[in-house]
């Protein structure tokens, strides 16, 4: 995770999917340059010229970097989607609002 060093408008200088080594520049916060913390894949990013304050999750650099990660849904994620159906479909079934 990159998070903000301060406040401000962030702007990129990177795109999701950009290959990172540690220290590279991935936005501006200001004129301050925000750098990977560790070499990767760039699979997140907040908005261009979103003003941000601290410690504000920014980025997220995943260290396997494999660039079709970005475009896929993650295990974990898919897993609490999968638990989410599944409660809202009992919580339908408790009140008979389905239909089998």
């Amino acid at each position: 995770m990159v998070y903000a060093p301060g406040e401000g408008t962030f702007t990129h200088q990177q795109m999701i999917g950009a290959l990172l080594n540690e220290g590279e520049v991935i936005g501006w916060l200001g004129e301050m340059p925000v750098a990977a913390p560790i070499g990767g894949v760039l699979r997140g990013l907040i908005h261009d010229r979103v003003n941000v304050n601290i410690r504000m999750k920014i980025a997220d650099v995943d260290p396997r970097g494999v660039v079709d990660h970005c475009w896929t849904i993650s295990d974990k994620a898919r897993a609490v989607a999968g638990g989410v159906l599944e409660a809202v479909l009992v919580h339908l079934r408790a009140r008979g609002s389905t239909r089998e």
